[in-house]
């Protein structure tokens, strides 16, 4: 079975986008959101997709906003 960060990892290179430019729109929207709990540092991301990392709810919201997916579903694939 795929492991969460496996998926979004997947997501991410569909979509085309590197590590850089999910920051770069993680930044946007912690600037919208007025908190940097949004932001996702490029370790943070790694992390998150090749360690298993478990990411806060603030920076599961911004990857969904980033990757237009349904947060709920992805929470589903966190359990």
């Amino acid at each position: 079975m795929e492991e969460p960060g496996q998926k979004l990892k997947r997501v991410r290179e569909r979509l085309g986008l590197r590590f850089r430019d999910v920051e770069e729109a993680s930044q946007q929207i912690a600037v919208f959101r007025q908190s940097d709990e949004y932001v996702i540092a490029l370790s943070r991301l790694s992390d998150i997709e090749n360690k298993g990392t478990l990411p806060s709810i603030y920076r599961l919201y911004t990857l969904c906003t980033i990757y237009r997916l349904d947060l709920e579903e992805v929470l589903s694939w966190y359990g």
